[in-house]
């Protein structure tokens, strides 16, 4: 009983000092009632931790489909086509028929070709510090592993013509007679699931003469190994922006459509060099200038 009542003296007396914000205030509500160190911790955990994070993750957390969408109407938009995604790292094809459905939702199937590029043989072996977990090795040899003519056969009978498979690793496959069709067919979207450093940046250099500038890369695998630079996909992103690629050549986080992570970039490159994406928008005039007074209802 005495404890209780040093208790409610306690908050009392923080009460005076300053208000608490409105949650904190629950908890300490809350506290008072329980009975029990034990009780207290086990109410917090389970009705008050676990809803918060649900509820922080439904509202705020990123989805790795929702960009396909924001990607494709921006370009439809502002751009003029033919345009090119690709997605390294295809797997069963999970996401490349995510991704070929959004271009027919949104009408888009005769400007948009959709390319899928992987061995459908699962992960290669790999020695690379840079491609191994830090903590344990999360990645197994054939991991992964797809099926090349049962997504074919998937998107033809789903009436599908705007899709390309290229069976193959990256060494093979991105060879300049296919790199040179993203010079007309740019690529907007450059999917990278591929897991391995050694893969990402074998794809980045490849392509790099072929991404125009505002290009959206995204990296499936920045998390890996807590998105330290030094392994997987964030170490390709480090690396780029360090200069190892060229001085004028950056990835720029795009926080409208990477949400909470760090997995959405746009491809920079500075200066008049480099394609570019043939604009919809043509400028006739100046815009005329804002008067003093334009009516705004605030100061």
């Amino acid at each position: 009983m005495a404890d209780r009542r040093l208790a409610f003296a306690n908050a009392a007396l923080r009460a005076k000092k300053a208000p608490d914000k409105p949650f904190v205030a629950l908890l300490r509500l809350i506290r008072l009632c329980l009975p029990g160190d034990y009780i207290k911790t086990f109410v917090y955990l389970n009705f008050l931790l676990a809803p918060r994070k649900f509820v922080r993750k439904a509202v705020n957390g990123f989805y790795r489909m929702d960009h396909i969408y924001d990607v494709l109407k921006e370009f439809r938009q502002h751009y003029e086509g033919p345009f090119s995604i690709l997605e390294f790292g295809t797997a069963r094809g999970y996401s490349f028929s995510k991704m070929l459905y959004a271009t027919r939702y949104l009408g888009m199937e005769d400007s948009v070709t959709v390319h899928a590029f992987d061995t459908f043989e699962g992960l290669p072996e790999s020695e690379l510090d840079a491609d191994m977990g830090l903590m344990a090795n999360d990645y197994a040899q054939g991991a992964y592993r797809g099926n090349y003519e049962e997504l074919t056969r998937y998107c033809k009978a789903r009436g599908f013509k705007n899709f390309k498979l290229h069976k193959g690793r990256f060494n093979d496959t991105l060879v300049k007679e296919t790199v040179d069709q993203f010079r007309e067919s740019q690529p907007i979207l450059i999917w990278v699931d591929c897991d391995y450093y050694s893969s990402s940046a074998t794809l980045f250099e490849r392509l790099l003469q072929v991404i125009p500038t505002g290009c959206v890369l995204y990296f499936d695998e920045y998390d890996f190994n807590f998105g330290s630079r030094f392994t997987g996909e964030a170490r390709l992103v480090d690396e780029v922006n360090r200069g190892k690629f060229g001085d004028n050549i950056e990835l720029v986080l795009d926080p409208n459509l990477s949400w909470d992570s760090k997995r959405i970039y746009r491809f920079i490159r500075f200066g008049a060099d480099g394609p570019r994406y043939r604009s919809r928008v043509r400028v006739t005039k100046t815009p005329p200038a804002r008067p003093i007074d334009d009516g705004s209802p605030f100061p």
